[in-house]
């Protein structure tokens, strides 16, 4: 029974309980016509309760092998011509059999029947409709299921695939930090043993918190700042007053939620792409404006051979697409280049 239910795309035992006596009435009114059926009853109604149970279970049997034999739900000739002549055939064979069957079984009753049905053909239409109304039941049910099923496996779907997405970008912020990081830590070790030592230190807890918030889809923005400390330690110790960075975030705004690691890329790609000298320091703002969160620097473009490809920025554009509808924007002049970040307000808000 449950490979039945399968192949209807539901159960239908209730459906037949109530449906099969409730359309015989109808049939029954529709061939004897209500005088008829108001006199004699139980004849009347025997005759269309045989042929409606008749036709129900059979034409059931055909949508069970229909969509066995077509698991797709692409309607085309073949299908067209495999259901017509089923239906056909089912039409032909139970109007005969239960016919003969009748008239050995309830002979009065086909007397009955024949005597006071109301005019030629009246059985044979009302026996079209039975099939089409049970066909356009059936049918309806299944695919309104079936499209039902479809839409959430395809939700699911969207869902795993777009979870697999973030979790890859997410772990593209590690290597290429870590890289960094580790170059700055070469150029310190011969300049300034115990800076070094400190530098490995402020490194090992940037690096801890990476590793505490990179399952995190968001975070306060309270706690990104606390992980950006560290970070703007190793640039300045790096830099020795070449690049200054200012936080400018009002206390109201720490509870509020952004990317992990967010400023921590972009001020690492202001660091790569820009010039950072005595003469050209890097000057780095970050602060709240129309409830987006800004990171901003003075324009100093390196001359570089290559063609940036924005790896960092893209990253966040990207992540920032599964949480909020509101858009990562970016603004370049020909004197600094500056990004906002929607601040979330409000976790329950974000794409599920």
């Amino acid at each position: 029974m449950i490979k039945t239910d399968a192949y209807l795309g539901f159960n239908d035992r209730a459906l037949i309980l109530f449906g099969v006596p409730m359309i015989s009435v109808v049939v029954t009114i529709m061939i004897f016509g209500s005088n008829a059926f108001a006199k004699e009853t139980l004849p009347c109604f025997g005759v269309a309760l045989v042929y409606t149970f008749s036709y129900w279970m059979s034409f059931r049997q055909v949508l069970i092998n229909y969509h066995r034999d077509f698991s797709d739900y692409k309607f085309n000739s073949k299908r067209l011509l495999y259901i017509s002549i089923r239906l056909l055939a089912v039409f032909v064979v139970v109007k005969f059999s239960i016919g003969f069957l009748l008239e050995v079984v309830m002979p009065n009753q086909v007397q009955y029947y024949n005597a006071n049905k109301l005019a030629p053909y009246v059985a044979e239409i009302s026996e079209i409709i039975l099939i089409a109304l049970v066909f356009f039941v059936y049918e309806g049910i299944f695919y309104f299921n079936k499209s039902r099923v479809i839409e959430i496996e395809k939700n699911m779907l969207e869902k795993v695939t777009a979870e697999q997405k973030l979790n890859t970008l997410k772990n593209q912020v590690n290597p290429h930090f870590l890289f960094n990081s580790l170059n700055t830590l070469v150029t310190l070790i011969p300049e300034d043993e115990d800076q070094a030592i400190q530098f490995v230190q402020e490194l090992s807890k940037t690096y801890r918190t990476i590793l505490e918030v990179r399952d995190e889809k968001l975070i306060t923005l309270s706690k990104e700042l606390e992980a950006l400390d560290s970070y703007i330690y190793l640039l300045k110790t790096r830099f020795q007053g070449k690049i200054e960075i200012k936080n400018n975030i009002p206390d109201a705004y720490l509870s509020e939620f952004v990317l992990p690691i967010s400023l921590q890329i972009l001020i690492e790609n202001a660091v790569k792409h820009n010039v950072v000298s005595k003469t050209k320091p890097l000057y780095i703002d970050i602060y709240v404006e129309d409830n987006f969160l800004i990171v901003k620097n003075n324009l100093q473009r390196k001359n570089q051979k290559f063609v940036s490809t924005r790896i960092g920025l893209t990253n966040i554009t990207s992540r920032y697409q599964f949480m909020t509808d509101r858009k990562v924007m970016v603004e370049e002049t020909m004197d600094y280049f500056k990004v906002s970040l929607p601040i979330i307000n409000n976790v329950k808000t974000i794409h599920q």
